[in-house]
C-alpha cells in the first residue's frame, strides 16, 4: 500500500498514474480532492492527463485511506499545505502543477500564497474562497453525529452534482463520500464557516486558472456564482476564469472531460517542456465556454 508518513499524526495514502514515455522526464501534476472525498474523485481525469504528465493524487489528511482526524482537530490550512510539501519532497518532486476541486481548491489557494516556489501553475475548480454561508446552508456537524456522513452526502448531492449526472452517479459519489470517518467530517464542518482566504489571493504569483459552472446571466445560480467568483479571481495577478454552463458547483465531477481538457491546455501553455504546441498566454484573461 503506497503510504508515506508526512507528519507525526499523519500517514498519507497516494497513487502515481504515469503513462508517459519511459525515457522522458515528464513534468508533474498533483491532484487534490475536495472535502468528504478521496483521490478516486479524479478517475475521469487520469486518461486526459497521464499520457504527457506524471500524475500524483493523494488522500488529504482525514479522508480516504489517510489517517482520520479527531472531531476537535482545528484544520489549519498551513498544516495541510505542509502535508502536501512533505509528500512531494519525499517523492522528490521539486515543482509541480497543482489541480484542486471544491474546498480542496481553497486549501490549494492558501498553499499557493505560502509556497510560490513549489508551483508551476495552479488550477482550482468549483472553489469557494469564503465559506461563512455553509452554516446557513445546513452544513452542520450535528447532522453527521446524528445520521452519518452518507445521510449528509445524499441530502446535499443535488446542489453538488445538479442534473448533469444520472441518479446512479449521484449514488456512486455518495458511497465514496460516506467512507469519510465521521470524526473527520464533523470536525471539518465545525470549522468550515470560519474559512476566508480572500486576503491571501493577491500574494499568489503562479499562473492560476479558476473553473466554475454557472450562467453568466444568473450570478446567484450556485455556490460559486459568476459575479462573486470574478470579484475574487480578479485579485489574483496572473489568473484566468473559465465558466462552463452547468447547474452543479462540482465542475470537476459533472464536466470532467471539458474541465480536464481546459486545465490540460492551460498547463501546456505554462509548461516549457510539454510536448504539445502552445499559445502565448496573456497576463490575465477571462473567457467562457
Amino acid at each position: 500500500m503506497p503510504v508515506i508518513r508526512t507528519a507525526s499524526d499523519l500517514l498519507t495514502w497516494y497513487q502515481i498514474d504515469d503513462f508517459t514515455d519511459p525515457w522522458a522526464d515528464a513534468p508533474w501534476i498533483v491532484l487534490m480532492h475536495g472535502v468528504a472525498e478521496t483521490s478516486d474523485a479524479w478517475f475521469a481525469w487520469i486518461p486526459h492527463l497521464a499520457r504527457r504528465y506524471r500524475v500524483l493524487r493523494f488522500d488529504i489528511r482525514g479522508f480516504g485511506q489517510s489517517s482520520p482526524m479527531p472531531r476537535d482537530y482545528d484544520w489549519p490550512f498551513e498544516r495541510i499545505g505542509d502535508d502536501l510539501l512533505s509528500l512531494t519532497s519525499q517523492l522528490q518532486i521539486e515543482r509541480f502543477h497543482l489541480v484542486s476541486a471544491k474546498v480542496g481548491g481553497t486549501m490549494a489557494l492558501h498553499f499557493a500564497s505560502r509556497r510560490p516556489k513549489a508551483l508551476r501553475s495552479l488550477s482550482v475548480l468549483g472553489t469557494p474562497v469564503v465559506t461563512a454561508s455553509a452554516k446557513d446552508a445546513g452544513y452542520s456537524p450535528d447532522e453527521i453525529d446524528q445520521h452519518g456522513v452518507g445521510h449528509w452526502a445524499r441530502r446535499t448531492m443535488g446542489n453538488r452534482l445538479g442534473t448533469a449526472l444520472p441518479p446512479e452517479a449521484h449514488e456512486w459519489w455518495a458511497k465514496m463520500m460516506e467512507t469519510t470517518p465521521a470524526s473527520t467530517q464533523a470536525g471539518f464542518l465545525r470549522v468550515l464557516p470560519q474559512i476566508d482566504v480572500r486576503p491571501l489571493l493577491p500574494q499568489i504569483v503562479c499562473p492560476t486558472l479558476v473553473v466554475i459552472t454557472g450562467d453568466p446571466n444568473n450570478p446567484a445560480q450556485n455556490l460559486t456564482g459568476v459575479a462573486s467568483t470574478i470579484a475574487w479571481q480578479s485579485t489574483i495577478p496572473r489568473s484566468e476564469l473559465l465558466v462552463i454552463p452547468n447547474d452543479s458547483f462540482h465542475v470537476a465531477a459533472t464536466a470532467p472531460d471539458r474541465a480536464a481538457e481546459a486545465v490540460l491546455n492551460f498547463i501546456d501553455r505554462h509548461e516549457p517542456t510539454a510536448s504539445t504546441s502552445k499559445t502565448t498566454a496573456s497576463a490575465e484573461r477571462t473567457f467562457h465556454v
